[in-house]
């Protein structure tokens, strides 16, 4: 957890760790600043992924990986050519994306009735 801390405030202390190169610096920096808070909500979305699976809702894990896709693609698509915001607007609609994830991944889970909660 205090990796995505020290990527998202010093990217440069991160990615000097895998690469020297000056363009991975350069797009990997904004990269950091922007999606590394909410990759804790991507680890939970693939969590909950396989959980739901488990509870046999297999439908909705799929789904909500879909909509991840569509959001973060389209978005990122939306933010560059139609609202000129660039990489960081790529950025923006990865972690909306990324955010989105998780959320419907929650919610497909805490739908779900154990045999007890199903009949009262």
């Amino acid at each position: 957890m205090w990796s995505h801390g020290i990527a998202a405030i010093q990217p440069l202390l991160w990615i000097g760790l895998f690469s020297d190169d000056g363009d991975v610096a350069r797009f990997g920096a904004p990269y950091l600043r922007i999606v590394a808070p909410v990759h804790l909500c991507f680890g939970l979305g693939l969590g909950l992924f396989y959980v739901a699976q488990g509870f046999g809702r297999g439908t909705a894990a799929a789904i909500a990986n879909g909509t991840r896709l569509v959001v973060s693609a389209s978005g990122g698509l939306v933010a560059i050519y139609w609202l000129n915001l660039g990489l960081a607007g790529f950025f923006a609609a990865v972690a909306i994306g990324f955010g989105l994830y998780a959320a419907l991944l929650v919610l497909a889970i805490a739908r779900i009735k154990t045999p007890d909660s199903a009949n009262p």
